[in-house]
This record gives C-alpha cells, sequence and structure tokens, in this order.
C-alpha cells in the first residue's frame, strides 16, 4: 500500500471513530441531562420530561461546544454545566426562586476549568522558578498558598492579578511570576488579556454573585440571567468566559 492510499484508509477509519464518538457523546449528553433532571421535585420532573426537556438542553450543549468539548472537556465541567441549564429551565418558571444552586454549578465548572489549565501550569512554573513569599499582602499570600498548599485559585483572585498587570501596577513577587508565566503561555495571555474576556470578568466580579450573594441566598432571577449570559452567553454566543476559557483548554491538549 503506498502512502495515498494509506492516507485514504487513515481518513476512512478517523471518519469511522468520529462518528462513533458523535453518537456515543450524544448519547452521554442524554443521560447527563436525564439524571440531572431526576434529582428535582416529582412535579418538575414529569413537567421536564413531558415538555422533552432534557433533549432541549443536551441538544443545545451538544451544537455551543460540539467543536472541542467531545475530547477535551472533562464529564466534571459537562455535568455541572447541565445541571445549571437544567436549574435554570426550572427558575424560569418560577422567577422567585433564588439562583444560588445555578451559579454554584457554573461556578465548579469555572474553579475546574481554571484549576487544570493555568493553576496547575502556573504551579509548575513558579516553583520552578523559586519564588518565595516575601511580603506581607493579602495576594502574595493567596497566591503562596495556592503554589504551595494546593489552594484554588478563585476567580476573583485572578481577576485581581490580572487588573494589576492591565494596568501596569507595581508587581510583588508572585504576581510578577505570573506575569512571567503568562509571557511563557501566549496562548493563556491571549484570552485572560483579552479586552472582551477582562471585561466580561470584571462585569462577574463586580456583580458579587459568586460571593456575598452567594452567601447570603439573594440571587434574584435577574441577577442569575445576566450571569448566565457573561458565563455562557445562553448557549448561543461564544464571546462568554466559560467558552473562552474551554477554547484556550483545547490549545493546551
Amino acid at each position: 500500500m503506498n502512502l495515498e492510499d494509506e492516507n485514504i484508509e487513515l481518513k476512512r477509519k478517523l471518519s469511522i471513530a468520529k462518528s462513533w464518538m458523535e453518537k456515543e457523546f450524544k448519547k452521554e449528553l442524554k443521560n447527563i441531562s436525564r439524571e440531572k433532571i431526576e434529582l428535582l421535585s416529582i412535579g418538575n420532573r414529569n413537567n421536564f420530561f413531558s415538555e422533552n426537556v432534557e433533549e432541549i438542553i443536551s441538544t443545545s450543549v451538544e451544537s455551543f461546544f460540539w467543536e472541542f468539548m467531545i475530547l477535551n472537556t472533562p464529564k466534571f465541567v459537562i455535568e455541572n454545566i447541565i445541571s445549571a441549564e437544567v436549574l435554570f429551565y426550572n427558575q424560569r418558571q418560577n422567577k422567585f426562586a433564588d439562583g444560588l444552586w445555578i451559579i454554584s454549578s457554573y461556578h465548579k465548572s469555572i474553579d475546574n476549568i481554571i484549576e487544570e489549565s493555568i493553576t496547575k501550569p502556573f504551579r509548575k512554573f513558579t516553583i520552578k522558578s523559586g519564588v518565595k513569599l516575601n511580603k506581607n499582602d493579602p495576594l502574595e499570600k493567596t497566591l503562596n498558598q495556592v503554589v504551595n498548599s494546593g489552594y484554588i485559585l478563585w476567580i476573583s483572585k485572578l481577576f485581581h492579578i490580572l487588573s494589576l498587570i492591565k494596568k501596569y501596577e507595581a508587581l510583588s513577587d508572585y504576581s510578577k511570576c505570573f506575569n512571567d508565566f503568562l509571557e511563557e503561555y501566549k496562548y493563556i495571555k491571549e484570552v485572560l488579556l483579552d479586552d472582551d474576556f477582562y471585561l466580561l470578568l470584571e462585569e462577574l466580579v463586580e456583580s458579587e454573585v459568586l460571593w456575598s450573594k452567594r452567601h447570603i441566598w439573594t440571587i434574584t432571577y435577574e441577577e442569575t440571567k445576566r450571569a448566565r449570559t457573561i458565563l455562557i452567553w445562553d448557549l448561543k454566543e461564544h464571546n462568554c468566559i466559560i467558552y473562552k476559557l474551554l477554547k484556550m483548554w483545547e490549545i493546551d491538549v
């Protein structure tokens, strides 16, 4: 078999593999959607199934993320996005319900994406650089814990660092190391310091839905709706935080 014939055969096998993966992926999305709906109260659950909501949500998620989700996005992230969508669908029927669990599910997805695509390589980079805590500063202490104690890099702290870098403010040791890290990993820098991404992140942080409002259970329908737009843009537009972070992750993997 010559090289041309080998390429043709390889393309045939890849096409078969892709077709199988698409089928399995669609089935998995439907299963996750059904599992999340099963957790609702009996009345809501029956309404969801009668309205075929699990099909609507799984189809929306598939069409929005398909180009890279099947291979690169952990099941944990998918599950929490679908869980949030199921709960939001329910909140639209009862706009007086608190949006806490919806926001919590999105938050879990973001934490996981940031940990895997940003924090882990940053830890390795910083440890290799030999940076030490030399200043009694809240942000520096947080970054020291992130690097040396395995703490999560909260999205609010990530925004704080990006804000310092964007405004060309003086950077302490760990913050400077993060800036050096971005210079080394250009594909991460291009996403995090992109003006559109930064403005979305700024609005999310200033809305307090991930922090104070979440902790006192006062997230209204309108606040939840806006946060959902910032995070996932109603599963329609790609100019949103979760999509941009996942797209960055695709480059990494």
